[in-house]
């Protein structure tokens, strides 16, 4: 290889990748990050998915009958964000009415925190994936004034100019076409989760309700 040769073609290329180029490669590389978090959160959420329904009716019938150890098994066998709330309370059986919610409580907090994990990612790869493609924008139009600046006003290549404004604009609409899917994934994770901590409260409510009156019956 012609080493006269390579040298002005490496300074060429690094002057390519200086600016409208690597802005590219971040938003693409933001593209990646997002689509692969939301795959993550999909296949967590559907793991910690259960039948609820099911599930309590399966609980229901052993914490009557006074078997904990039995309900606790339930849990252990269900898996699932739900059955390890769940399990904290049984775990508690014993305790007061509050010491149960409290026990709950804190495992319910853990578990949430797993399910909105990496999940703000996306939220932030929706903003500043179009503030990154905006500065791609500026720094082509800085690029193409600077053409013309030194080309002067006799002797304008209108072709590169183009090609400089229109490496600019596609920076912003790449920025935009990350953006927009990253805020749907995000707001649709965000729904999911909140469905999870509905059903959470609610379940969690049933259980310490028939663990409580499980207690009166028996200290009846």
């Amino acid at each position: 290889m012609d080493i006269n040769n390579f040298l002005p073609s490496l300074a060429s290329l690094f002057h390519y990748s200086s600016n409208w180029n690597i802005i590219l490669v971040i938003i693409g590389v933001c593209s990646v990050v997002s689509f692969a978090i939301f795959i993550e959160r999909m296949m967590y959420l559907r793991k910690s998915e259960i039948d609820t329904n099911q599930f309590i009716l399966d609980l229901r019938k052993s914490i009557k009958d006074g078997n904990i150890v039995e309900a606790i098994q339930v849990c252990e066998n269900t898996g699932g964000t739900i059955s390890n709330i769940v399990k904290a309370g049984l775990m508690k059986n014993n305790r007061a009415k509050e010491q149960i919610e409290n026990a709950m409580e804190m495992t319910g907090l853990i578990e949430i925190a797993h399910l909105e994990k990496n999940a703000k990612i996306l939220s932030i790869i929706a903003h500043i994936a179009p503030l990154i493609g905006l500065l791609g924008t500026v720094l082509g139009f800085i690029q193409a004034f600077g053409e013309m600046r030194a080309s002067g006003l006799v002797d304008i290549s209108a072709t590169r100019i183009g090609e400089a404004m229109e490496y600019a604009l596609v920076t912003t609409a790449a920025g935009l076409v990350v953006a927009i899917p990253s805020v749907l994934a995000y707001n649709y994770i965000v729904s999911r989760i909140e469905g999870f901590v509905l059903e959470i409260q609610t379940t969690s409510a049933e259980i310490v309700d028939l663990l409580v009156h499980r207690d009166e019956k028996f200290s009846w």
